[in-house]
């Protein structure tokens, strides 16, 4: 990528001027400057994750340096500076946020992870909190679990009409595997729970084996993982077939075991779905197979896959329809796509903290096998000649779903291109028969 078109893009960002992210605990850890003996170290987590949760954020970082501890929210997906603290209010700060999640207060020596919940009016958020031994000290960071994200609708992810009809169809007839895929933070278990709300209305029996269980749904089934008493994913899974279940979730497929259990429950007929790493649908498949599943096994198991990826929304309260930069009319041509007159553009308000943005939605791959498709992973197709099959068939791509999405003033060109990972999909020019 050009060196000026990273400039021309780095001109266009909104200017942004760093709030006030962390009032609540300031004003706490001013009581604490004043010795104020009556404060609490549950005090200064219950103002932090208030400011938090006010503040959008997702997660919390605590990060270690030589001065002290770095606070940083990612908001919208993006990290964001919010405090330099002292060592000592830092340490103080990792310690109650461990106190909290059952966590052993002393210095961690290898990664640790536990849960706990913060009261906020008469709402419980829940918390998984994370740490690990740094060079500098120790790192810990914080997942925040409200529960509305477990809670949105299949038709609230951002799927085209398309994409949600052959998803809610699928959900109807399908009986194999349905696998959401992409990477780390890009919506897949909000997307399968969206998933679970759907099938829960369709008076089915539904089983799940979740580590953790991130949100409880009433009239479904959920199973802890309890790695200590030998309760992983492929054991449960296996002990679910014994509860008369119709669908089976299992949280996430991490390793050859539980691929090989789960092909062996879609293979008995019943639904299952489950999430795995892949950069996009097709990449999936290659997913599978270095679990060490046969292409005959995949071909025959598989019947939808949903690849996903996150993008910042457009604030509404800002936006603006502007001539098309240059360095955009060039990436737009590299990528063989056409180039508008004008492209939306993030500006900054006091509504989006003067970052252009507010939010984030899902960009939608979904991909049902077809009898065709299926025999090419049988001839163990290579996954550059299986995306040209389904550009031909006009199965909408990643990057044709965030296109629409950019020209609808959703999102914008510039968060597409820091989404990146495009490069593997052809130009329309460039396409040929596999």
């Amino acid at each position: 990528m050009a060196l000026e078109g990273l400039t021309d893009m780095k001109r266009r960002e909104p200017d942004t001027q760093t709030p006030l992210l962390a009032r609540l605990l300031q004003e706490v850890l001013a009581l604490l400057e004043q010795q104020d003996q009556g404060t609490r170290g549950g005090d200064l987590v219950q103002a932090l994750v208030q400011d938090a949760h006010r503040e959008r954020a997702s997660d919390i970082h605590l990060d270690p340096d030589s001065s002290g501890y770095r606070l940083q929210f990612r908001i919208d997906g993006v990290i964001v500076p919010v405090l330099s603290l002292p060592k000592d209010q830092g340490t103080r700060l990792v310690r109650s946020l461990k106190s909290l999640a059952d966590l052993e207060p002393a210095a961690a020596r290898v990664p640790r992870d536990g849960r706990a919940h913060v009261m906020l009016g008469d709402r419980s958020l829940g918390l998984r909190v994370a740490t690990a031994p740094a060079v500098s000290g120790e790192k810990l960071a914080v997942r925040l679990l409200p529960h509305e994200l477990f809670h949105l609708g299949l038709d609230e992810l951002g799927l085209s009409p398309q994409d949600y009809a052959l998803v809610c169809q699928s959900l109807q007839d399908a009986r194999g595997m349905i696998l959401l895929s992409g990477p780390t933070g890009s919506g897949k278990t909000t997307a399968l729970y969206a998933l679970l709300h759907e099938l829960r209305d369709t008076g089915r029996s539904i089983v799940t084996i979740e580590d953790p269980v991130e949100y409880i749904i009433d009239g479904i089934t959920q199973i802890q993982v309890q790695k200590r008493q030998g309760l992983t994913f492929a054991e449960g899974a296996r002990g679910i077939l014994r509860l008369d279940p119709d669908a089976i979730l299992m949280g996430e497929l991490r390793e050859a075991e539980s691929a090989r259990v789960a092909l062996d429950i879609a293979d008995t007929g019943h639904l299952f779905l489950s999430s795995l790493h892949a950069r996009d649908a097709v990449a999936t498949i290659s997913a599978l197979r270095n679990f060490g599943l046969a292409d005959f096994e995949i071909a025959a198991s598989v019947d939808l896959i949903i690849a996903e990826r996150l993008v910042r929304r457009l604030c509404r309260k800002c936006r603006r329809l502007e001539r098309t930069d240059d360095w955009e009319s060039r990436w737009l041509e590299q990528l063989g796509q056409p180039v508008p007159k004008e492209c939306w553009h993030a500006v900054g308000c006091p509504e989006c903290s003067r970052t252009g943005y507010r939010g984030r939605i899902g960009i939608f791959e979904v991909w049902r096998l077809n009898e065709e498709e299926a025999d090419l992973i049988l001839r163990h197709t290579d996954e550059h000649t299986l995306r040209r099959r389904l550009r031909k068939r006009g199965m909408s791509s990643l990057l044709e779903d965030d296109l629409a999405k950019v020209g609808e003033g959703v999102t914008t060109l510039a968060e597409l291109r820091s989404v990146g990972g495009f490069g593997f999909y052809d130009a329309p020019g460039n396409r040929h028969d596999g």
